[in-house]
């Protein structure tokens, strides 16, 4: 349910170079992809294909993080005909193919798009999709359990249930297949209808429900023990600001005298970065906030702080895990390098670098990597991820690969020299705590509730519950009167 999913996180969408002559090692490829396809293929298809490879290859030596090797490329791009893996051996299928493949030999991020994928990147950046709005798990048989139907939708209308299993979609048999296949066959176009054959205890039986536009909140909210503020930030799509702001208010003029305010980045995978930026800044009155660098460390662009904060001089704990990256990472830091909060939980990922999406005339796009991003210290989190200043061990925690983990990732760079001050086992932290919780908040949590535990008493969030401790008198209590001064000298 919650796979981290990084690879969007700090995409801008910019326009494609115009089109160019094939060059002499462009053309070697051009010549040796021919044999990699279908016979029958029509010059017109070939002529296409062509095209978007020398465009492809033209826009990445132009933008691309780092100085790209033509001649290196190409021998590549050659040597991967031999072991192609796709279905699709039209001269556009061969040719998108081989991009993608020479473009994940550069570094985890990069990728080349069909026009189906730009559309659904599209769709995830936007806060809303096209589908029928239902919360879905892998089951023990590795089937597709319907978690919970998401209230006011087609799902729900239909009468779907939590714990039905969907067996079949458009008569394709899902036993098996993994979630994002689910996905890819439920969502579409607003209006269309797609049939779910369910199966519910010993029944069995179809549903055609009409795709809808499915609104998804990145942001909720709660008071906890009445004084302490908490929001949490799934990710940063086009809407997560209003929403932002919407429950920052509500918090505000909830609560008289705040003791505290918690900011939840915990599993958030990135997104938008002028998104996270501005999620920022509803916290700082002045100071950077972010900036941009790109091939030779040229710096490509800077965000500075602007804006009314909320909150002000509340102390402030930011959550960090392993699973917080890209946007979340640079927002944690910016906060507490202007001295606005600490930083409680776990490194985090390590992805320092920003991806644009380039639409090519040819059809499709690529998604490249074109810079890094850069702390208001002037440190890249890329491969070192966020050092919390107060680290909370879990005693299941497993294995986990981070960004420098991953094949083909970019080198770490400039990192930032700081420590934990303290670490903590999160059992020592445990106690009671009561939530209010804000808005949709209550049908989210019920939502994740039910992932996690089948409907079963929730596990407690024993992290949570040292970042309340910091404003009482819990564990971390001990540390507060060591940090806050730090934080307000700017240290």
């Amino acid at each position: 349910m919650f796979a981290v999913v990084i690879s969007f996180a700090g995409t801008r969408l910019v326009a494609c170079a115009g089109p160019a002559w094939p060059s002499d090692e462009e053309r070697r490829f051009l010549d040796a992809y021919r044999t990699s396809v279908t016979a029958g293929a029509s010059e017109e298809q070939f002529a296409h294909a062509d095209k978007l490879y020398v465009e492809a290859l033209q826009v990445l030596s132009e933008t691309y993080v780092e100085q790209i090797d033509r001649v290196a490329f190409v021998d590549n791009s050659i040597a991967m005909l031999g072991d192609l893996e796709t279905d699709d051996t039209s001269p556009i299928g061969v040719v998108g193919a081989v991009l993608d493949d020479s473009l994940h030999d550069l570094d985890p991020h990069s990728a080349y798009m069909t026009d189906d994928m730009f559309r659904r990147l599209q769709e995830s950046t936007e806060g809303s999709f096209a589908g029928v709005g239902i919360v879905i798990a892998l089951d023990d048989e590795k089937r597709i359990r319907i978690v919970s139907p998401i209230d006011d939708t087609p799902a729900a209308r239909a009468g779907l249930r939590p714990d039905d299993r969907i067996t079949h979609i458009d008569g394709y048999q899902m036993v098996g297949e993994p979630i994002s296949e689910a996905v890819r066959r439920m969502r579409g176009r607003v209006g269309d209808p797609v049939t779910l054959t369910i199966q519910r205890v010993e029944d069995s039986f179809d549903v055609t429900v009409k795709r809808a536009r499915i609104e998804v909140p990145s942001v909720t909210a709660s008071i906890i023990d009445q004084d302490i503020g908490y929001i949490r930030v799934s990710r940063f799509d086009a809407t997560t600001l209003d929403q932002t702001q919407e429950y920052l208010q509500e918090l505000e003029d909830r609560i008289a005298s705040p003791r505290g305010i918690i900011v939840d980045l915990r599993r958030n995978p990135g997104g938008l970065l002028d998104s996270a930026a501005d999620i920022a800044d509803q916290f700082l009155t002045e100071g950077l906030i972010v900036a941009t660098e790109g091939r030779g460390e040229r710096k490509l662009r800077s965000y500075e702080a602007d804006r009314s904060d909320f909150f002000e001089k509340v102390p402030m704990a930011i959550l960090l895990d392993r699973g917080s990256a890209s946007g979340a990472e640079l927002m944690a830091a910016a906060l507490r390098e202007n001295g606005r909060g600490i930083i409680i939980g776990e490194r985090s990922f390590g992805k320092g670098s920003m991806q644009r999406i380039m639409p090519l005339t040819s059809g499709g796009g690529l998604k490249i990597t074109t810079g890094y991003y850069t702390t208001p210290e002037n440190h890249i989190v890329q491969g070192h991820g966020v050092i919390p200043d107060i680290e909370i061990t879990l005693a299941d925690a497993e294995e986990f690969e981070r960004e420098i983990d991953l094949e083909h990732a970019l080198p770490s760079r400039r990192r930032d020299p700081r420590q934990s001050l303290a670490t903590l086992e999160a059992t020592s932290c445990e106690q009671d705590i009561e939530i209010e919780r804000l808005g949709k908040s209550s049908r989210e949590n019920l939502e994740e509730n039910l992932a996690e535990g089948e409907g079963e008493k929730p596990l407690r969030d024993s992290v949570l519950e040292c970042a309340v401790g910091y404003f009482d008198k819990g564990p971390l209590a001990n540390y507060r009167n060591q940090m806050e001064p730090l934080l307000r000298a700017g240290l």
